[in-house]
């Protein structure tokens, strides 16, 4: 059954019950109400009258109970009496030392003779009751006043109740059914609009929304549909995203093994093909022990660019909360470093400058070795005879220029990161080395989340900057 339909048998139920009940109390309560108001009135009416005639004159008293005894307020009858029984008041002279009163059955007054006792005359009723009270006159004399009272029956206003309450039900129960209907059509209306937003949110488009309405428990509900709309849709988009970004890596990894296979093959082939010629003794490669060492640089050529396939590999498993990190000092690893570097620059006459300053950073300590490692090995392989390089190091930056054989052209810069890559004047391995340095350099910084920049400077020196994340930086 549907929600609007549950909600109007709901409301008109409650109607109808309420209604029933509350004409079923009339019913039984409104006698009862009717007599307790009404006996109030005539105590509190009855209690003034006392207070008006107590102390007064007794011609006084008589006046006052004649203009409240035709007043007709709550139709009292005032009868005063002396100590002995006698009646005072109403008087009719001498001769008629009593009477008697007799209340008709609209509850009128009517003062007839009688013998010499008095006599009240219900007629049509059971229901007069009488109140005294003692009250005295202006010289002392202690007079007893007592008040008539009849309180008409209900029990007809009740009759007639009973009689119109079908009336009142079918009545009722019409309003309250048609207004029941308007009332669940209304409530279940923003309901409906809310199921159908929600239906069209299945589409991911980002333009739907609940329309919110009000600041009730339905108004709260289109804002949290909304609210988790938008979190889903957020998170569909980041995983799309990472799905776009895992197939990148996927075609990356692809790439990098369709060149390595090439990058391995083709020394093989010359490796093969030169052993082939040490076995036959075909011409020059009669030199064998000429052509074993030439086989043997191969051999490390080849071993070094494992090295450097499998440092990738290694790279591309272990994500930057994997790796071990921990705070050390990198002027202490550059120091060490440089060490063979020095050396070197010695060998090749090579100007060395270095400028470190103490800085201490939280990262994989063997894997910033490895970038250190690798630009300066760039550097001293593709800096000019006599050339000049300068190592800078503060809290935030690392420099490394030199003046190069050749300045790589902004073509070139594009492409130097990408795995295998040599420029055309360094395809000799000898000078060219694997290709991989670089692209080693730029994954590690890349996980490492420290951004650098490879550019040229003056025409003749290029540098290579790494700038340290300041949160990671410890000072």
């Amino acid at each position: 059954m549907k929600i609007m339909w549950k909600n109007f048998l709901f409301s008109i139920s409650v109607i109808f019950t309420v209604t029933t009940v509350s004409l079923a109390i009339l019913y039984f309560v409104m006698p009862i109400y009717y007599e307790y108001t009404k006996l109030n009135g005539i105590k509190h009416e009855f209690g003034e009258i006392t207070n008006e005639l107590d102390k007064k004159s007794l011609e006084e008293m008589r006046g006052k109970i004649d203009k409240q005894l035709f007043k007709g307020q709550e139709a009292i009858t005032l009868i005063l009496s002396d100590q002995n029984g006698k009646i005072i008041h109403p008087y009719f002279g001498e001769e008629n030392d009593s009477f008697s009163i007799k209340l008709g059955d609209q509850g009128e007054t009517k003062i007839v003779d009688s013998s010499d006792t008095m006599d009240v005359e219900l007629s049509g009723s059971n229901r007069v009751k009488e109140m005294t009270s003692s009250i005295k006159d202006n010289q002392g004399t202690h007079y007893l006043l007592t008040g008539l009272y009849s309180l008409q029956p209900i029990s007809d206003a009740s009759a007639v109740l009973l009689q119109i309450y079908p009336f009142l039900l079918v009545i009722d129960f019409l309003i309250g059914g048609i207004a029941a209907y308007f009332y669940s059509r209304f409530s279940t209306k923003r309901i409906k609009q809310i199921s159908m937003a929600t239906n069209q949110m299945l589409s991911l488009d980002h333009t739907i929304k609940c329309e919110i309405k009000g600041k009730d428990e339905l108004a709260l509900l289109a804002q949290d549909i909304n609210q988790l709309d938008q979190t889903l849709l957020t998170t569909i988009d980041a995983l799309k995203a990472e799905v776009a970004k895992v197939e990148g890596i996927e075609r990356s990894k692809a790439e990098f093994m369709r060149v390595t296979s090439h990058e391995l093959k083709t020394p093989v082939a010359s490796l093969m093909g030169i052993i082939d010629g040490m076995i036959y003794n075909v011409g020059k490669f009669k030199d064998r022990e000429y052509y074993l060492a030439v086989c043997k640089e191969i051999l490390q050529q080849q071993a070094d660019m494992i090295q450097n396939v499998l440092t990738v590999s290694k790279l591309d498993m272990f994500s930057l909360e994997e790796t071990n990190q921990e705070v050390f000092s990198l002027k202490e690893v550059i120091e060490d470093k440089l060490k063979t570097y020095r050396l070197l620059a010695e060998v090749n006459q090579v100007e060395l400058i270095v400028h470190l300053e103490e800085c201490f950073v939280k990262g994989n300590k063997d894997e910033l070795g490895k970038v250190i490692n690798n630009l300066l090995s760039n550097a001293f392989r593709y800096t000019k005879t006599n050339g000049q390089i300068d190592l800078f190091l503060d809290q935030h930056t690392l420099v490394i220029e030199n003046q190069a054989v050749k300045v790589l052209s902004k073509e070139e810069l594009s492409q130097i990161f990408e795995p295998f890559y040599r420029p055309d004047f360094s395809r000799n391995r000898e000078t060219g080395g694997s290709g991989l340095g670089l692209f080693i350099v730029k994954q590690i910084l890349d996980k490492q989340e420290w951004n650098f920049s490879f550019k040229e400077l003056e025409g003749t020196r290029m540098c290579f900057s790494i700038y340290f994340d300041t949160e990671r930086v410890i000072i």
